[in-house]
């Protein structure tokens, strides 16, 4: 079959975009660590009329055909807020997948589709993957591949990392995701310890849980808190509000009171930890489908099971809080609610991802908790 010219097409119409979604579960179906996210979810991640961020990306998507079979896909896209922020004319790829293991032919005739299609908009650079920026799924899977990813991560096979670097791709930018085992008995490292005394000891500081009668207020807030805490990172893009609400929206029905925890200093809101439960336990086994029996048992194993693992996709401290006693007060104050809490209803492992490589006080953070680095992503570049 390998013999087959392969043809890279625009996907344009639904029946296209459906086979661009169920692409990686025919890709991946039987292998040991594949955990198939919702297909709703993703789904909606791909349509402009649930996901208002693709408005100002107006994405490109390909599939690959061999003998008029779908075998790859990719998609190209130049974020106008990428581009506002670094002004380095770099467009973007993501949804990197394909069919059969070790396909070189497809994956370069994708990347050649998507490089191709961010040069056409005048970009002298591509960057990714990306799904669809660096605040959502981002990085190719290099280290790690003998455990399956935490919801909102990456699947990643061991084939693609070369596969794109024979294409002419290097290395921009690692990041990690650590993992913690908290045990059946909730405790605080020691030197966290001295520090939560702290946080006890100061009235001016003080934390509290989501309000989920005002969650798009309180997800607003800790929005604005990430934008401040962490616009000098390595490619950085802030949250936007279109971003803000999908985010609300994706995250509303396992979201919990116990799930975010917001931290104040003087009444100014300073910091935050927010902790989702990890889908990909809960949907373990149903291959993306919540029909005809799915919703049952997703349901069962989020509200009555409940689900031993858990992922921190979101925290923060605000800037001018940072290197400070009371920032890290309140740092630790936030981030210890919301771990006590999350074990007390049975979660037992944490997922802190992702981290850059170059993000030392993170590491350090990691280091405390003794935390395992057990993946690593890549984000990889190539001049046009």
């Amino acid at each position: 079959m390998r013999d087959m010219a392969v043809v890279v097409k625009q996907a344009e119409n639904p029946n296209d975009i459906k086979t661009f979604v169920e692409l990686p579960y025919r890709a991946y179906r039987g292998e040991p660590f594949w955990r198939a996210p919702l297909r709703l979810e993703r789904s909606e991640h791909l349509d402009p009329k649930k996901n208002g961020t693709l408005e100002y990306l107006q994405p490109t998507f390909f599939l690959a055909y061999r003998d008029g079979e779908p075998v790859g896909r990719i998609a190209a896209f130049v974020n106008q807020t990428h581009l506002q922020h670094h002004a380095d004319q770099t467009g973007h790829f993501g949804f990197l997948d394909t069919l059969e293991v070790g396909d070189g032919e497809v994956v370069s005739a994708l990347l050649s589709a998507a490089e191709n299609e961010v040069r056409a908009k005048g970009m002298a650079r591509i960057g990714g993957p990306y799904n669809f920026s660096v605040n959502d799924e981002c990085g190719l899977l290099v280290d790690g591949f003998d455990s399956p990813p935490s919801v909102m991560m990456s699947y990643g096979r061991e084939d693609l990392p070369d596969l794109v670097e024979q294409a002419g791709y290097a290395k921009a930018m690692d990041t990690y995701a650590f993992r913690y085992r908290m045990g059946e008995t909730f405790s605080t490292p020691r030197f966290v310890s001295r520090i939560k005394k702290r946080f006890d000891d100061d009235p001016s500081i003080m934390v509290r849980p989501l309000d989920m009668s005002r969650l798009y207020e309180d997800i607003a807030l800790i929005v604005g808190i990430f934008n401040d805490a962490w616009s000098e990172n390595w490619g950085f893009l802030p949250i936007s509000d279109e971003e803000a609400k999908f985010l609300a929206d994706s995250m509303k029905p396992v979201l919990q009171s116990e799930s975010l925890w917001i931290a104040f200093i003087d009444d100014e809101p300073a910091s935050f930890t927010l902790m989702i439960p990890n889908l990909n336990e809960a949907t373990l086994g149903l291959d993306g489908r919540l029909l005809p029996f799915g919703w049952a048992t997703l349901l069962y194993r989020i509200k009555v099971a409940g689900v031993k693992s858990a992922r921190i996709p979101l925290a923060g401290t605000r800037k001018k809080f940072h290197k400070s006693r009371r920032g890290m007060t309140a740092t630790v104050g936030a981030w210890e609610a919301c771990l006590s809490a999350q074990h007390a209803k049975g979660v037992r492992e944490v997922e802190f991802s992702w981290v850059l490589e170059t993000n030392k006080d993170l590491l350090g953070l990691a280091d405390i908790y003794d935390c395992d680095r057990y993946k690593t992503y890549r984000i990889y570049e190539k001049a046009l």
